[in-house]
């Protein structure tokens, strides 16, 4: 699918209305001040937490979160403390580096609970690289989200195991061949995911996480459609409104 048709299938699906950006800032469990930007949809509906690679930072989605709430979701992307070695294509991370983006992903999906625009009950969650392994282990823990999108990167052998056994979790895995190690890992994922929508996307080039972007035009837009797709913009039904 070419960019530019996929961007007329969304503006067809009804989607107009741009996205309020702000700046956040908001506590971890530690104490320590956490940064983030929140993009605001119009209208109540699911929230998307966005996890950057650990060579990356929140900025290299900010188009992706500004067309995910253009197309009614609520996104934050969260600026991560300890989150690897630059360069790392599946860094290895200390335990300590672990706890700390796990303890950050908790305040950020609790920061996203507690805006009125957001359904807590429908929550998504895109991640890259590094940031894989934690936000399939925040699923585990949170049934209230309900769709993953995962780029270039892998999670260990307890989130494999529950991936196995969700069968209500459709996942997104993105990669690019020329790097084998995540595409690998991306391929797995999708493979032992027992969902009908679970769908792999793998590049003939690109590289590893948000560079992928630059070399896929339409890559962005295929993922807002696939999020459409997988996570209903009302809340699988559910009034937004009701907590």
């Amino acid at each position: 699918m070419k960019y530019w048709s996929t961007t007329i299938l969304i503006v067809a699906m009804g989607i107009t209305a741009r996205a309020e950006q702000r700046q956040v800032t908001f506590e971890a469990p530690d104490g320590a001040s956490l940064q983030g930007t929140f993009y605001s949809s119009t209208h109540p509906g699911p929230g998307l937490l966005v996890l950057h690679e650990c060579n990356g930072n929140r900025q290299n989605y900010d188009q992706l979160a500004t067309m995910l709430g253009t197309a009614g979701y609520s996104v934050l992307t969260l600026e991560l403390r300890d989150h690897g070695v630059a360069g790392g294509r599946i860094a290895q991370r200390t335990p300590e580096q672990q706890k700390t983006t796990a303890s950050d992903i908790e305040a950020a999906l609790e920061f996203m609970k507690s805006q009125s625009i957001v359904n807590p009950r429908s929550l998504g969650v895109l991640a890259s690289g590094c940031a894989v392994n934690e936000a399939v282990h925040a699923s585990r823990r949170h049934p209230e989200i309900r769709a993953l999108v995962l780029l270039s990167g892998g999670t260990d052998s307890e989130g494999e195991a529950y991936i196995r056994n969700s069968p209500n979790l459709p996942i997104l895995g993105v990669a690019s061949e020329d790097d084998e190690e995540t595409a690998a890992a991306i391929q797995k994922l999708v493979e032992i995911s027992t969902n009908n929508d679970s769908q792999i996307t793998l590049l003939s080039d690109g590289g590893y996480g948000a560079s992928l972007f630059a070399e896929h035009l339409d890559l962005e837009a295929d993922i807002v459609i696939w999020v459409r797709s997988s996570l209903s913009v009302a809340g699988y039904g559910l009034p937004p409104a009701i907590r």
